[in-house]
């Protein structure tokens, strides 16, 4: 696998590592954020799915 990545898998990416940062700074969760996390891991495989 080498690591050329283009700019979608990137920003995806980037996207993910965002929301479960400001998700999980303050140590304490709830199901909004976890039903949050989840929609956005759908989302985001879903674009993936469908990106040629």
């Amino acid at each position: 696998m080498n690591l050329d990545f283009n700019a979608f898998e990137v920003l995806a990416v980037a996207i993910a590592v965002l929301i479960t940062n400001s998700i999980s700074t303050d140590g304490q969760s709830n199901w909004l954020e976890g039903a949050l996390l989840l929609i956005t891991y759908a989302v985001v495989g879903t674009a993936f799915y469908f990106h040629p």
